[in-house]
């Protein structure tokens, strides 16, 4: 298995991506981290996604972990995504269960304390799973050429995750798997998962930090950085 992951050459992801490397030689997993051109914004850079997933998936062969380079790895994971393609899985994602605009406990699911819900959850990008099987490629291709039409007509926002997600939901021939909230942790959220769920792949969302005009750090982000960053010294 390989874990992929971009990051635009030039900017402070760069750092980001300095990061996620040392997490994962601590761990021991092989890894392809790429550096690709500055799109010129945030939104541009993250657009990338799909088209860069999709190249990888052509290039190599077995299964593929696509991580968000602001990220940490605290655990080898090779053998858990490993299963899943030898089960046949074409995709695997998470599907969170806080509002896209939740800040607090108050809002998370009552399935996160054990209760049962009927809820559709919403399904994050930050952490993706696809098989080496033609439904993955058949999606990947998809996901790409939706989000470049999006893009022609003007709706620049993202990667592409709502497109992704609707997809995966219309594409009902899909084997997905939906991942523990252990593979997509938000680094400050930990009420959004059930108590006992490790923190093992960690995001820090440096979209606090980078998106929109103002460029306002996030203070709690900092020091969570500054703290991993120790882990790797």
């Amino acid at each position: 298995m390989l874990t992929i992951a971009y990051y635009s050459a030039g900017t402070s992801y760069e750092r980001e991506a300095e990061l996620l490397r040392g997490s994962l030689n601590l761990v021991g997993m092989r890894y392809n981290i790429v550096a690709v051109p500055d799109g010129g914004d945030w939104y541009a850079n993250t657009a990338r996604k799909a088209r860069f997933i999709y190249e990888q998936r052509m290039e190599h062969t077995g299964p593929l972990l696509y991580i968000d380079v602001d990220a940490y790895v605290h655990r080898n994971v090779e053998s858990y995504f490993e299963r899943l393609g030898r089960m046949g899985y074409d995709f695997g994602a998470h599907w969170y269960r806080v509002p896209a605009k939740g800040h607090d406990g108050r809002e998370v699911c009552a399935c996160v304390r054990g209760e049962g819900c009927d809820r559709e959850h919403r399904m994050l990008s930050g952490t993706m799973f696809f098989g080496d099987t033609q439904g993955a490629r058949d999606l990947l291709t998809t996901w790409y050429g939706m989000n470049d039409l999006f893009r022609q007509g003007g709706i620049m926002e993202g990667g592409g995750q709502k497109n992704l997600w609707y997809l995966v939901t219309c594409m009902t021939s899909l084997k997905v798997k939906r991942l523990p909230g252990r593979y997509c942790y938000v680094f400050d959220k930990p009420w959004a998962y059930p108590p006992s769920e490790p923190r093992i792949i960690e995001h820090t969302i440096a979209s606090r930090d980078n998106r929109g005009p103002k460029n306002r750090k996030d203070q709690g982000r900092g020091a969570r950085m500054e703290e991993l960053r120790g882990l790797v010294a």
